[in-house]
């Protein structure tokens, strides 16, 4: 006997087909369906937020149970990085300090030393053909063609065109943008005396100088009395023993081995920074594959160089390296910046009214 009698086998076909007909329809859009659907959303959308009220209370106690643990030790290290942050800002605002400080005693420019006109981003924003902005500021603020640009971050970009109460900035990026920089890291200042036998992790066997200091200690024994006896063999009484015999001197060397390491930061290289666009990374050229200074590394931090001809004065932070390329032949070395400053993220920017020396002398 058929376990489906014909009746039901034409129910099930026809609900099959039924099945795969409402689906089609959904699939290439019906008004009806879409209403349909809607309605019973719009229905049993207070059951749904009724399940959200009285299950959360749930859920987050669950959270708080089962997660506690990893919270607070994720806030203890958000506190240590916070910590060294600010002994890190402390420690940098006064060797900026100090730095302008000796830069005024000895007479050499400082970035301190000029004046800033802020200015906010209007118009146009930079794009992959165009990678320029304007501001609000022109003319009339003092700001000329040429005076570098810069936010809180780093470097941004320079004056390109000026009108009287606007001013366009060519950014970074762009491949018409050129700027003399210097790469800087944290080297020795002396060479080293020594070579220890284990090296600090993260220090090179050069970036380390082993002093050697030997100690003596001399350490006196007395010697221990002797009695002394009668003609007869017979001890005198111990009170009226003397002593006898030298004093026995102990000298031992002790040798410590202390590993110092002097690090200070100076120039590794110079060279000439240009833009590649804006979805790459701004290129070092002209870099020397020398150890006269050390070799150029990945996280070494670029500043601008400053000098005569620069249209920027020293020491303006713009990032750090984020790739070294070796150039064929005698090529030399090109590093890919990283920039600090978020071009894509601009706001408020500061003109800074720099004027290059030999301009200025020009114009007295």
């Amino acid at each position: 006997m058929a376990i489906y009698s014909a009746g039901r086998r034409r129910t099930m076909i026809i609900l099959l087909l039924s099945s795969v007909l409402l689906i089609t329809l959904d699939l290439r859009g019906n008004a009806v369906f879409n209403a349909a659907r809607s309605g019973f959303e719009y229905a049993l959308r207070p059951f749904e937020v009724a399940g959200d009220v009285i299950t959360r209370p749930v859920a987050r106690v669950w959270s708080g149970m089962t997660e506690v643990d990893d919270l607070e030790a994720a806030n203890r290290l958000l506190q240590e990085q916070l910590d060294a942050q600010r002994s890190d800002q402390i420690a940098a605002q006064n060797a900026l300090i100090e730095n302008r400080d000796l830069r005024a005693l000895v007479g050499l420019e400082s970035l301190a030393a000029f004046d800033r006109v802020t200015a906010s981003i209007i118009g146009s924003s930079p794009s992959n053909f165009d990678q320029r902005v304007e501001i609000d500021r022109g003319l009339v603020d003092g700001i000329r063609v040429g005076m570098p640009v810069i936010n809180s971050a780093g470097l941004v970009g320079k004056i390109t065109n000026v009108f009287p109460e606007t001013a366009i900035v060519m950014l970074v990026t762009d491949p018409q943008y050129h700027v003399p920089v210097k790469v800087v890291a944290e080297v020795l200042s002396t060479p080293p005396t020594s070579v220890p036998d284990t090296v600090p992790s993260g220090l090179a066997v050069d970036d380390v100088v082993t002093t050697t200091s030997t100690s003596t200690t001399s350490t006196s024994t007395t010697s221990v009395p002797q009695p002394i006896f009668d003609a007869a063999g017979n001890p005198l009484d111990p009170s009226l023993l003397a002593p006898a015999g030298g004093t026995t001197t102990t000298s031992s060397t002790s040798t410590t081995t202390t590993t110092v390491v002097e690090m200070v930061e100076v120039t590794r290289e110079t060279g000439e920074l240009d833009g590649f666009g804006a979805d790459q990374y701004p290129r070092v050229r002209f870099i020397a594959d020398s150890p006269q200074f050390g070799l150029a590394a990945v996280g070494d931090a670029v500043l601008t160089a400053g000098g005569s001809l620069s249209l920027a004065p020293p020491d303006i932070p713009v990032g750090r390296v984020a790739n070294v390329i070796q150039r064929a032949g005698a090529g030399g070395l090109e590093l890919e910046v990283e920039l600090n400053a978020d071009l894509d993220r601009l706001i408020f920017l500061s003109v800074i009214l720099y004027v290059p020396p030999i301009q200025a002398a020009a114009v007295r």
